[in-house]
């Protein structure tokens, strides 16, 4: 089994359990976890949420994943937006407004990229406010930048924690991390 498919296959499993609500997304491939995760939702899913910390980046983000022009360069949290067979609003969990909505049973709230909030306080308490007032029946919780994250306390916040090892999958972008020394 390829990093790609214990990767689907994981976030397959936690998406049709019925039990958990949170997952946190680790690994060092961050276009991969983006791919696997939207992939994924959109199996499961027809509407969802993608909140984000930099709305400027996040067309970006995307379209670098799957490698094509799936949003466009410059998304409004006032649009929704096509991504797949499903029907997304993006806006931005640092910028909260009341017009952010907040779900409901038949969605998902992907929150993408969110390392910038796990290592400041007081960002931090109100991500988890954002968390905890989110009525999406699954919430997934990507991070980027993994070797610069110092604070894990999210792993205490969330039903289950994936790393998407891609060791096998891309084993250069490996190599340059520890050739960089990001990582042992």
């Amino acid at each position: 089994m390829t990093d790609k498919q214990k990767a689907i296959k994981n976030v397959m499993d936690f998406l049709r359990d019925k039990n958990k609500k949170l997952l946190l997304v680790r690994g060092y491939d961050n276009d991969a976890k983006v791919r696997v995760v939207i992939s994924c939702l959109n199996k499961e899913f027809d509407k969802g949420i993608i909140r984000t910390s930099s709305m400027s980046d996040i067309s970006d983000h995307i379209n670098r994943a799957f490698g094509k022009n799936l949003l466009t360069n410059t998304v409004k949290s006032t649009t929704n937006y096509s991504l797949g067979k499903m029907t997304v609003n993006i806006n931005s969990y640092v910028t909260h407004t009341a017009a952010n909505p907040r779900g409901n049973e038949s969605t998902f709230a992907l929150f993408y990229p969110v390392q910038l909030v796990l290592d400041n306080p007081k960002r931090y308490n109100n991500f988890l406010n954002h968390l905890n007032n989110s009525k999406s029946s699954k919430i997934i919780l990507i991070t980027t930048n993994e070797w610069s994250i110092r604070e894990w306390d999210i792993e205490n916040y969330v039903d289950e924690v994936f790393f998407y090892s891609v060791e096998n999958d891309n084993p250069e972008i490996m190599s340059n991390l520890r050739n960089n020394g990001a990582i042992l």
